[in-house]
């Protein structure tokens, strides 16, 4: 699994996790600082265009800030 670091809203951390975790497995996301909303998401092989498009279709929902991976 990739690993990609993710900034966020803080108050929107429960809703990344539950939409990604939503998909059964093939992505798994950590908190490294509820504070600042910094996530890190590990994403399974081959997974990578459809986690980009994911977080392009709820960025202004979440308040996608940075991403990097």
């Amino acid at each position: 699994m990739d690993d990609y670091i993710v900034r966020i809203n803080p108050g929107s951390v429960y809703l990344l996790k539950f939409i990604l975790e939503g998909y059964d497995n093939l992505f798994i996301t950590t908190t490294l600082d509820k504070a600042t909303g910094l996530v890190c998401i590990k994403r399974a092989p081959g997974m990578k265009g459809m986690l980009q498009r994911i977080l392009s279709q709820i960025e202004k929902q979440i308040g996608l800030d940075c991403f990097k991976g």
